[in-house]
């Protein structure tokens, strides 16, 4: 069983790199939602299952909260806004990781994708519990 959680985690890492860089450039209905806030989610969600596989014994809400912890870390440094972070922020995928214009709605958004996170490694562990 936990073979299978960790390729259920594998497989999720890797569908959800795709879907995350996806919403970056999505252009369709609701695309500023989909821009601005579900990559926030989708962000935190990768991030805590991708802990979750490097720590294997750490608690799920330890990994949620330091996740969403250090998301909202990387959030207020948007706020700095020196050249060398300009110049970095020019290039696609450094600023779709670290992000280039602070947001304080994104910390809502950061909170539910800290939420299912959480969710996801809790049924996991389920799971392995039965």
């Amino acid at each position: 069983m936990m073979r299978l959680n960790t390729l259920i985690k594998i497989l999720l890492v890797v569908l959800l790199i795709p879907i995350g860089l996806l919403t970056k450039v999505y252009s369709g209905i609701g695309c500023d939602f989909v821009h601005n806030y579900l990559g926030g989610i989708i962000y935190v969600v990768f991030f805590i299952i991708l802990a979750s596989m490097i720590l294997p014994r750490t608690n799920s809400l330890r990994i949620s909260l330091f996740v969403l912890g250090f998301t909202c870390v990387v959030e207020f440094s948007q706020l700095i806004q020196t050249e060398v972070l300009k110049s970095f922020r020019t290039h696609f995928l450094i600023r779709t990781l670290i992000g280039s214009v602070f947001n304080v709605f994104d910390f809502v958004f950061y909170a539910v994708g800290a939420v299912v996170g959480f969710g996801i490694l809790e049924i996991l562990k389920k799971r392995i519990e039965k």
